[in-house]
């Protein structure tokens, strides 16, 4: 998937070097990475040679968990988050996907202003309870939410 968006490009992490970038990111914001192999759907942001951000998916049948929607700090308060996470969910819904879910410890608020709702932990599919991120890498004090696509 490519999708251009203004002008930035977001694409599936494809290279070793790709996927670098992309998980220094993500440490840079202090979310798991240590769960994140092939399996694991990564996308970047970029402006030119520019890395502006990064989201994950990982599929389960017509549901997905999105994973670590991340700006780099100085592109941040700009809309990317926004059109990451629009982008991601136009490919959920092509690949059909009718629900996603996530766990935040810091961006609930972003996630509402996505259409999100907050929603017991107990009612999440059971694949997407099985998930390293959900099982071990995020505090129980997460916030699960859940958006119908």
């Amino acid at each position: 998937m490519q999708q251009t968006l203004a002008q930035t490009t977001l694409q599936i992490v494809s290279t070793a070097e790709q996927r670098k970038l992309a998980i220094a990111l993500l440490e840079q914001h202090n979310l798991p990475t240590s769960d994140i192999d092939d399996d694991k759907l990564l996308y970047l942001l970029m402006n030119g040679e520019d890395l502006i951000g990064t989201a994950g998916l990982e599929v389960f049948g017509n549901s997905a968990l999105l994973r670590s929607v991340s700006v780099v700090k100085a592109q941040q308060g700009k809309g990317y988050g926004k059109l990451i996470n629009n982008a991601i969910e136009q490919y959920a819904r092509e690949i059909g996907i009718d629900c996603i879910y996530l766990l935040t410890t810091t961006a609930k608020d972003f996630f509402e202003r996505q259409g999100y709702s907050v929603m017991d932990r107990n009612d999440v599919p059971e694949a997407v309870k099985q998930t390293a991120e959900f099982a071990s890498l995020c505090p129980a004090t997460a916030v699960v939410m859940k958006k119908s696509i």
